[in-house]
């Protein structure tokens, strides 16, 4: 049996209609927008986006390139396939709470050391990053 086009239209456009309006939604591999930390995510992994690209806490795109970002830093190393860059998830908070153990002579500043991030903020950023 077949179903007239006539019959089927609604159905497409509705789904066009909800696909055009759909609320913003976060996609891993990204960064989030400023719009999208407006909403107060609840999801933990949006909300160390968001510390990403917070410019009063994190502000790593000052200084990396993150995909779904405007600012595109170059003082350290492009953010992406951050799994193959360190070894666990734990070598990553370590390089952002104190990367002066590792390089003494980096340029990154010791954002748990100095209190610039808190350890719950730096843990939410290592498991935005381990998405990206």
């Amino acid at each position: 049996m077949r179903i007239p086009v006539s019959a089927t239209l609604p159905a497409i456009m509705c789904l066009l209609a909800g696909l055009i309006y759909a609320p913003p939604t976060f996609a891993l591999g990204r960064a989030p927008s400023p719009a999208e930390c407006k909403t107060k995510p609840s999801n933990p992994v949006i909300q160390g986006g968001c510390l990403v690209i917070n410019k009063r806490l994190g502000n790593c795109v000052a200084c990396h390139v993150i995909a779904g970002t405007s600012m595109d830093g170059n003082v350290g190393p492009a953010l992406h396939d951050v799994q193959h860059m360190v070894s666990s998830k734990q070598v990553l908070f370590e390089q952002i709470w104190d990367p002066e153990k590792r390089a003494p002579n980096t340029a990154m500043p010791p954002f748990g050391k100095n209190r610039i991030l808190t350890r719950q903020q730096i843990t939410k950023i290592v498991d935005f990053l381990w998405t990206i």
